[in-house]
C-alpha cells in the first residue's frame, strides 16, 4: 500500500520563491539612499545633526558656562565645534558626505550668550546636495531657538 505523499519538488519551490521574489523587488521603491550627491535622507541625517551639534554649543555656553562656537569650513564642505582660547581647541570636526554643502548667511561663526541668545544674532545655514535639494535651519535672534525647514 502508497500512502499519498504531498509536498513541493525543488523546481516547484525554486519557482515560487523567484516569482515571490520579482514581485517583490518590483513593488519595493527605488531608493537613491546611498547615493549621498542625490539623497535627500542623507541631506536631512546631516542636517539634524548639525541642529544637534548647534543645540550642544548653546548647552554648553548656557549651562556649563564653556564657550563653544561652530564654524562653518571656509570649503564649504563641513564645520567645526572650537574653544576659544590663544590657540583654539577644536572639539568636533564634521565632515559632509560628498555632495552635501553648506552656506550661511550671516557669520561662518555661531556662538551662544550665556543665556542662549545667539552671538552677534541669528542666522540662517543652508545645507544643498546635487541635485537641488535645500535644508534651511534658521537660528532666531532673540531666544536661540533652532527651527528647520527645507525642500526635500
Amino acid at each position: 500500500m502508497r500512502t499519498k505523499e504531498s509536498g513541493l519538488t525543488l523546481i516547484e519551490l525554486i519557482t515560487v520563491i523567484s516569482i515571490l521574489s520579482i514581485i517583490v523587488l518590483i513593488t519595493v521603491p527605488k531608493t537613491d539612499f546611498f547615493n549621498s550627491k542625490t539623497s535627500e535622507m542623507r541631506l536631512r541625517m546631516v542636517a539634524y545633526e548639525l541642529i544637534s551639534d548647534i543645540r550642544y554649543v548653546q548647552y554648553k555656553n548656557i549651562y556649563e558656562n564653556e564657550s563653544l562656537y561652530l564654524t562653518i569650513q571656509s570649503d564649504h564642505k563641513g564645520y567645526y565645534i572650537n574653544k576659544p582660547s590663544t590657540m583654539a581647541k577644536r572639539i568636533k570636526t564634521k565632515k559632509f558626505p560628498d555632495g552635501i554643502t553648506a552656506y550661511s548667511n550671516n557669520s561662518m561663526n555661531i556662538s551662544f550668550s550665556d543665556q542662549g541668545a545667539p552671538i552677534p544674532g541669528g542666522c540662517t545655514i543652508y545645507l544643498y546636495n546635487d541635485s537641488n535639494k535645500k535644508v534651511e535651519i534658521t537660528i532666531l535672534p532673540a531666544t536661540g531657538r533652532t527651527m528647520i525647514k527645507g525642500s526635500y
